[in-house]
């Protein structure tokens, strides 16, 4: 089948409505190509506005009184697991919140020494005891407290209340650090809590008395990225061929098509094996049968197991049977015109 004849059969069918189509689709892609221009991508990007840190941590130490075989007389000694009442009976605990730089910072420090008696895990009696308290405003990026314990007198207390109690309940001494803080855009509270573990000869503290906690925020922005110019461009290259299609067909259907004429082209193309190449008889003995279309032709030589005719010179088609020709002439001609006589 032809392509060139079946496009014109569209056009001269359909052309009109697809010029219309094809217009309706230029113009929707090329509002697309602005759009796509004029509203290009956006990306949310979030920054810190803050990120900081606070932390505590108590830390122990003790001067050397005696001058023994294991310590020397005068020595410091830092964060041991373990001090013995004879060399290092006072224990100094140095408690240090380390604060964001520049940031102001109100901070309460407490340290306190609790005795603890639970049965069950219930508590039924308890002692307190603030061992140092300190509320301030550092103009430093550190707020550092002491205080030293008699850990003697500490062991010696709780001798006696074990006593008192005997096998009926756990005691149990801890120490509690607590900081609190509050800043102009944030505020919180550090605890931790350590056993102390008192011997006949020596005391430690069990674990360690650290806390820490960070604060953070974010904010979020909205980036307009650059338009995306590869789908402008492409959408603006369909949008022009679309519309210059678009042109093509209406000016071709405005023009107008032979519709029987490509109709007949059509027709030829798809039966050209049951077609030969002939003259018609035009004698006035045969009797003359007009069709109406090229198809019928085909029709009527493929049921009589006929070949059909084609006369370039008066461009008609013919199948002979016996004494009746059925013909069908191109355009409007007239049978006495066709036959000439």
């Amino acid at each position: 089948m032809s392509v060139t004849a079946q496009s014109k059969w569209l056009v001269a069918r359909y052309g009109i409505p697809l010029a219309v189509a094809l217009a309706l689709v230029g113009v929707l892609t090329f509002g697309g190509a602005y759009a796509a221009y004029t509203n290009p991508p956006t990306e949310q990007v979030s920054s810190t506005v803050y990120d900081q840190r606070i932390a505590s941590e108590t830390m122990t130490s003790a001067v050397v009184a005696n001058d023994t075989d294991l310590y020397q007389d005068g020595a410091t000694l830092e964060n041991k697991p373990v001090y013995f009442y004879n060399e290092t009976r006072n224990l100094t605990f140095r408690t240090v919140t380390d604060l964001p730089e520049g940031e102001s910072v109100n901070v309460t420090q407490r340290l306190v020494l609790q005795h603890r008696a639970t049965r069950d895990g219930e508590t039924f009696w308890s002692s307190r005891r603030m061992l140092v308290t300190s509320e301030q405003q550092p103009t430093t990026e550190q707020l550092v407290t002491e205080t030293t314990v008699d850990m003697r007198a500490v062991q010696q207390t709780v001798a006696e209340r074990r006593s008192e109690i005997g096998a009926v309940g756990t005691f149990q001494t801890v120490v509690r650090l607590r900081a609190t803080y509050e800043t102009s855009d944030y505020s919180g509270t550090l605890n931790a809590t350590a056993p102390i573990v008192l011997t006949d000869r020596a005391y430690w503290v069990e674990g360690s008395l650290a806390a820490g906690q960070t604060h953070e925020e974010t904010t979020s922005r909205e980036i307009t990225q650059s338009p995306d110019l590869l789908r402008v461009g492409g959408l603006s290259l369909l949008g022009v061929v679309a519309l210059g299609l678009a042109g093509v067909l209406g000016i071709s259907s405005l023009r107008g098509f032979d519709l029987d004429t490509i109709e007949t082209e059509l027709a030829r193309s798809r039966h050209d094996e049951w077609i030969s190449r002939g003259d018609l008889p035009t004698n006035s003995e045969k009797q003359y049968i007009s069709i109406d279309t090229l198809e019928d032709i085909v029709d009527i030589a493929i049921d009589s197991n006929k070949r059909v005719i084609y006369d370039r010179h008066y461009e008609a088609y013919g199948v002979v049977d016996d004494d009746i020709v059925y013909y069908y002439a191109e355009g409007n001609t007239e049978f006495e015109e066709w036959l000439g006589v």
